[in-house]
């Protein structure tokens, strides 16, 4: 309904309430979209906030003020009786903080669920991932166990190395789409070994940036594939 309309209402129902003449009481409430008036002639005038009082103050000369009205954002209250019009008006503010209250309580009671699920969620993920090193590791190790020594200590560099990565990966903060994507990997602890031997790395130096480099290498293989499979 247009503003014009509105006013055309209130006007007419406030005229029919009057016109009844019975000595009650009697309060109305209206809904009245906010309209700022760009020009305004009188100076008088620029103490109101928008154009809705001007209008509302010229129409409560048509009953002699004796209407009266209270507003509180897009609500407006009328009534013959000054005092109940703003009873009635302090009450709706009362009401509406209330119901922030609690629409405030209900929407962080949400939010804490909605962040514990997602923990939850992420440390199941987690836990999956480091399941999967172990078990690399420990088909690794039963591996060894079939070779003869000699093989054993050739390849005693990649036994400590691996379990060095699996440590390292078990402390990191994680983010779920990277949980995702090491998952997928086939042979993730094989992949950090590889890519930590291709850069020449030695025991001794930090081997967690190249672990880093090989994580983002797996997400970014992992959100191609998820792209192109959702683009089909």
């Amino acid at each position: 309904m247009k503003t014009e309309d509105i006013f055309k209402q209130i006007y007419q129902d406030l005229k029919e309430e009057m016109l009844k003449n019975n000595g009650e009481i009697f309060i109305k409430k209206y809904k009245i979209p906010s309209i700022n008036y760009s020009k305004i002639e009188d100076i008088d005038d620029l103490w109101w906030a928008s154009g809705i009082e001007m209008e509302l103050h010229r129409m409560m000369e048509n009953f002699d003020y004796k209407v009266y009205f209270s507003s509180y954002k897009d609500k407006y209250f009328f009534g013959n009786n000054g005092e109940k019009v703003q009873e009635t008006m302090l009450k709706e503010i009362e009401n509406e903080r209330l119901r922030e209250q609690i629409e405030a309580r209900i929407e962080a009671r949400q939010d804490e669920k909605y962040k514990q699920k997602t923990k939850e969620k992420k440390e199941s993920l987690k836990q999956k991932i480091e399941e999967k090193l172990d078990t690399e590791y420990k088909e690794l190790v039963e591996e060894l166990k079939k070779c003869t020594p000699e093989k054993i200590i050739d390849r005693a560099y990649e036994l400590i190395v691996k379990d060095e990565i699996i440590g390292q990966i078990k402390e990191m903060n994680l983010d779920e789409t990277e949980i995702k994507a090491l998952l997928k990997e086939k042979d993730l602890l094989s992949e950090c070994y590889e890519d930590w031997r291709n850069a020449d790395g030695r025991l001794g130096e930090v081997i967690y940036p190249t672990i880093v480099d090989s994580i983002d290498i797996i997400t970014a293989e992992y959100e191609r594939a998820k792209e192109s499979k959702e683009s089909r």
